[in-house]
């Protein structure tokens, strides 16, 4: 379970749409997504289990801060919080006690899938174009949206597809997983900042 929650984090309107060459899409989208040292907004996750017609729908805040990694903190229905960092992965529950705890470099999976999260939240997708091909367009003077197919066969073994769309800000991700699990994610609100506050620092220790 611990692992399908891991694997746990669409532009409007009407204008014409600019293909572009594969090697030329992380750049481009680059060039419109908001670099900041940290983004924070709020989220809406809808997941879908294979063999259950009911979705799980949960709300809740992320942070993301660069070099650092992202918390991603649930709250509601079950209050729970997620870090991930290059080094590790850690789960809390809703009174901040450690439920699991994961080295990155003992478990190579989770490191690609902390890794592709941070990259995906960030909007790092020259850092994806390793594990994954990337195809997409740019769409009006602001927006995109991208579709990663796995390359390798880690990113195979946890994902299936993964479509991502926004403007300045990642705004939409639906993951395909491999298990035949999906996760559709809404960010609300992202904002950039120039640093964590006291309470963000502490979510990150």
């Amino acid at each position: 379970m611990m692992r399908r929650n891991l694997l746990a984090l669409a532009a409007l309107g009407c204008l014409a749409a600019l293909p572009l060459h594969a090697e030329d899409l992380p750049a481009a989208v680059a060039a419109r997504l908001t670099d900041a040292p940290v983004i924070r907004g709020q989220f809406e996750q809808t997941r879908r289990l294979a063999g259950f017609s009911t979705p799980l729908v949960s709300h809740g805040d992320f942070v993301v801060a660069r070099g650092r990694g992202v918390v991603w903190t649930t709250r509601d229905p079950v209050p729970s919080s997620l870090l991930v960092t290059p080094d590790k992965l850690v789960m809390r529950g809703a009174d901040g006690q450690v439920q699991q705890q994961m080295r990155a470099d003992a478990q190579p999976a989770m490191r690609m899938v902390g890794e592709s999260m941070i990259a995906m939240l960030r909007g790092d997708f020259r850092s994806l174009s390793s594990r994954f091909s990337v195809t997409g367009k740019l769409v009006g003077s602001k927006g995109w949206t991208l579709t990663l197919t796995p390359t390798d066969a880690g990113a195979r073994r946890a994902f299936a597809r993964i479509d991502l769309s926004g403007d300045q800000y990642v705004r939409d991700v639906k993951l395909e997983e491999a298990s035949g699990d999906s996760t559709v994610v809404k960010m609300i609100n992202p904002a950039a900042a120039n640093r964590l506050d006291a309470a963000e620092e502490q979510r990150f220790e």
